[in-house]
């Protein structure tokens, strides 16, 4: 089993604080039951915040609980240092979100719950950014102020966003988004010119299959003519999408040909300091071994995504499978450091 993310950790312990403030007293089964872990964890949780605070160290400094109410299994703040107040928003984080959610809005068209969650999201993000200055974004500091700290409600100005996103140019995430939900809508064949993992673009004709979602990506699954067979295309990778007149095919992939276009795997041998990468990627098994190293399975979009893994991986890795994988990492390794000389050879 996989070790829980540090970076799900660093949120619940950020949340924590603010929780405890609502629910004073409550006790470590209900904190546990409101965060999905347990309460054994919870209490590592405390101990950590315990020990967290301001610079200097001293006791005013740090965050501090009530040790006889944690005694008895309960919870209750005694020196929350400004961290039992919600985070907060800037404006430009509260524009991204809002943004985000109506891409996802687009996607989850199909669902009446999620859209009815989502517009109503939407409504508060805009209506609060209605009411801030849109000046603040025009440069390129960041505004301090929270979205939740408008200004005066009469000097609402008329910020748009749905109309901006409904209004972009051709190439730009919002296109590519229409043009896949209409092609799929219509049944019709899409021209892509795509980048992949490697930063190789290519331009190809496909007949869309279904947009999925990893949680972080959306992907559009779809028959490519040029190498006719079915691949998946990452919509942030795809510069353009043009919708073409002609009707999308029905393909059937051969038996064998699903065996030999499934994607790769690769097992790697880590150090303890590469468990980073465990929580950057999803990951089909990772395992401890009794020195600490890390054997990790993974499964690749194809062999090149993962000979980039190795790569990134750098001095964390020990060892990876199969073995001809890590030779195509070492020589793509040695490509680049020969024409990094060459360009340093050349006279400036």
């Amino acid at each position: 089993m996989a070790r829980p993310s540090s970076t799900d950790r660093l949120v619940r312990l950020l949340a924590l604080p603010a929780w405890v403030a609502e629910h004073d007293g409550a006790t470590f089964a209900q904190a546990a039951a409101h965060f999905g872990v347990t309460p054994q964890t919870i209490r590592a949780d405390v101990d950590t915040l315990w020990v967290s605070g301001l610079p200097g160290g001293m006791p005013d400094d740090l965050v501090d609980f009530s040790a006889t109410d944690f005694e008895a299994g309960r919870l209750s703040l005694t020196q929350p240092l400004g961290l039992d107040r919600p985070v907060r928003l800037s404006r430009r984080e509260a524009v991204s979100l809002e943004l985000s959610l109506g891409v996802l809005a687009e996607v989850l068209a199909d669902d009446p719950e999620a859209v009815r969650t989502l517009t109503s999201t939407r409504r508060v993000l805009r209506r609060a950014l209605g009411a801030a200055d849109p000046a603040e974004d025009a440069g390129d500091s960041e505004s301090s102020d929270s979205v939740s700290r408008a200004s005066d409600p009469g000097d609402i100005r008329n910020t748009d966003l749905p109309a901006a996103v409904d209004a972009a140019e051709p190439g730009t995430p919002s296109a590519t988004l229409r043009a896949v939900h209409r092609a799929l809508a219509e049944q019709r064949r899409l021209h892509l010119v795509y980048v992949s993992a490697t930063d190789e673009r290519s331009e190809r004709d496909v007949d869309p299959v279904r947009l999925v979602s990893d949680g972080t990506h959306l992907t559009l699954r779809a028959w490519c003519l040029s190498a006719r067979a079915e691949r998946s295309f990452r919509l942030d990778r795809i510069l353009t999408a043009t919708v073409l007149p002609i009707p999308a095919s029905t393909h059937r992939t051969p038996r064998g040909a699903r065996a030999a276009t499934a994607a790769p795997e690769a097992v790697l041998t880590l150090r303890p300091t590469g468990r980073w990468l465990t929580e950057q990627i999803p990951c089909e098994q990772v395992r401890t071994a009794p020195d600490g190293s890390l054997h990790v399975r993974v499964r690749g979009r194809d062999r090149a995504w993962l000979a980039g893994l190795l790569l990134s991986a750098g001095r964390h890795l020990l060892a990876a499978e199969p073995a001809d994988l890590m030779a195509q990492a070492g020589a793509a390794a040695r490509r680049a450091l020969a024409l990094d000389a060459e360009v340093h050879a050349q006279p400036s």
